[in-house]
């Protein structure tokens, strides 16, 4: 055969697969949209059926991070208050960030993986703890604890562990380091006038899967809720104090945690005593977090060096990278999901449509969800 004419046949072969390539992608995301947007129909359609039970805001800023009255913004339940579910995780960010430009913090201190583990509580986060690990390259035994125990991790990693995973232990360890007065300081000058104060989240697991209440009656969580918000703390803080602290309790804790898949639970049980326990978590307001968010983008969240260490990390999380590939000139987004509750805050520029170029944030807080509902979210 003429090499010319083998020459052709390639070619032709090339493009075939090039199209044929390019129709699977286009394939692929004609079913992600389609799925997207009935996934989104549904949120719409509970929150047009339950107004009392979500909040979203929307609009354009500008480069100061200020409002822009363009026709395109809405404010729905803005300033009713929310669980905020991890989403409050970028109030956490912002602390570490101010720390490390006060040089409070150096984000290259090396942690080892035992101090912040003491903070993890297996069955308790979805596996973020585990992906956590394997972004680190750190192997992880069946309850997802580093198998050597003598690894290592810069605070810088385990700030984008919270943000890219949402990984609980990690934050915590950070909220510890930074304390209850540094967080305090930080939600007052990112304009967080009407958000609760922010405890360790292993406080609320603990109290959800306590080994103490083995049969885990809603009964000690119904009276715990009763209290009083410094109440709450301190049961929540000896709870944490006990695991951290005293080997045996916390050994007799994670066997219950492991015996847990073996037992044939009520499930609407379960889920009945999480929707509770979410009443301990943060809560704030769907204006405040588009404030803080846009400010963020803009660069105006306390100082401009605070700003841009909050982007790295709000702008590279793994799982929002098909949104930024096909969408957004720029994306930036921390989420948070617990029982009944979906939230998530999040700046753009999108590619497309009406509001091409335009730096955008959206807030979009859900609570009260059914588990239906909230398991097709």
């Amino acid at each position: 055969m003429p090499t010319k004419t083998r020459t052709k046949k390639k070619t032709t072969w090339i493009l075939l697969l090039g199209l044929a390539f390019i129709g699977l992608i286009a394939g692929g995301i004609w079913i992600y949209i389609k799925k997207s947007n009935h996934v989104k129909s549904e949120l719409a359609d509970f929150i047009l059926a339950n107004p009392e039970s979500a909040a979203v805001v929307a609009y354009t800023f500008n480069e100061k991070g200020e409002f822009v009255a363009d026709e395109h913004d809405l404010f729905f339940n803005a300033d009713n208050s929310f669980i905020m579910a991890s989403t409050m995780k970028i109030i956490v960010l912002a602390a570490y960030a101010d720390a490390v430009a006060n040089g409070e913090l150096d984000p290259n201190e090396l942690v080892v993986v035992t101090d912040w583990e003491s903070y993890y509580l297996p069955m308790t986060d979805g596996d973020a703890h585990l992906m956590g690990l394997k972004s680190l390259g750190i192997e992880a035994d069946n309850l997802g604890f580093a198998r050597d125990r003598e690894m290592t991790a810069s605070l810088d990693d385990l700030a984008r562990l919270m943000i890219h995973y949402s990984e609980n232990a990690a934050t915590d360890y950070l909220i510890a380091r930074l304390g209850t007065e540094k967080m305090a300081t930080v939600m007052q000058q990112a304009g967080l006038e009407h958000h609760t104060s922010i405890g360790l989240t292993l406080g609320v697991a603990l109290a959800a899967f306590s080994h103490e209440n083995p049969s885990l009656s809603s009964d000690p969580i119904q009276r715990l809720r009763a209290e009083e918000p410094v109440v709450q703390a301190e049961y929540t803080n000896r709870l944490v104090e006990m695991y951290r602290s005293d080997p045996q309790w916390r050994a007799d804790q994670i066997e219950f945690m492991t015996s847990l898949s073996a037992r044939n639970l009520n499930g609407e049980d379960v889920w009945a005593n999480q929707v509770m326990l979410g009443q301990l978590l943060p809560r704030g307001t769907a204006r405040e977090y588009a404030q803080m968010m846009a400010k963020v983008t803009s660069g105006n969240l306390i100082s401009a060096e605070v700003s841009q260490i909050m982007q790295k990390k709000l702008e590279k999380v793994p799982s929002d990278w098909p949104l930024q590939l096909l969408f957004f000139n720029r994306f930036g987004a921390k989420d948070g999901v617990t029982a009944g509750v979906l939230t998530q805050a999040s700046y753009t520029v999108p590619k497309y449509g009406l509001l091409i170029g335009r730096p955008r944030v959206v807030v979009v807080l859900a609570n009260e969800l059914p588990y239906e509902t909230w398991l097709t979210q």
